[in-house]
């Protein structure tokens, strides 16, 4: 769970001084998976005003939303009854590569920090209970990565194209 007086404190910051995200302004995308109805809730009570949060407890439905929106970031809890948060990373991430993907747990588990490494390609491991602006923090850190990413890829594309165009025209001209 999250410190009530971590939730207070931040609280109190976000009325004294205006956060540069806004509802208005809810550029990153989040879907968060995890079998404990309360921090759902509670990550989504928290985080909306700064973040497009998607909850579920269902591995299918946070698939689904991954599917049809475009997802920044992706927080799995690690132990939930139908699967494990590496074994959802490991799943989706040959068809999601693109969100960062954060590992959440109340346990540390050397072995599950490797295989979360090693197969779901994790971002960040973190662990519950978590401070509110540290968290915050991370969120918007892997959302700049994400979009750095992406620009790079886009960059990258751009730049293939425009010397595939310039190949082209140096085979007409030679022919």
């Amino acid at each position: 769970m999250l410190d009530e007086n971590n939730m207070e404190i931040s609280q109190k910051k976000s009325k004294n001084k205006k956060d540069k995200r806004t509802l208005n302004d809810n550029t990153i995308s989040v879907v968060y998976l995890d079998d404990d109805e309360v921090m759902l809730e509670t990550f989504q009570t928290i985080y909306s005003p700064y973040f497009k949060v998607f909850i579920t407890n269902c591995p299918k439905e946070a698939r689904d939303m991954i599917r049809d929106n475009e997802i920044h970031i992706i927080i799995s809890d690690q132990r939930m009854p139908e699967t494990t948060g590496v074994e959802f990373f490991t799943s989706i991430v040959k068809h999601f590569p693109d969100p960062i993907r954060i590992l959440l747990t109340a346990f540390t588990e050397i072995e599950v920090v490797i295989n979360a490494i090693n197969q779901g390609q994790i971002y960040q491991y973190v662990r519950k209970p978590y401070i509110f602006q540290d968290m915050k923090k991370m969120l918007e850190d892997a959302s700049e990565i994400y979009h750095l990413r992406k620009n790079r890829v886009k960059q990258t594309s751009s730049y293939l194209d425009q010397t595939s165009e310039e190949l082209k025209l140096i085979m007409h001209n030679n022919s």
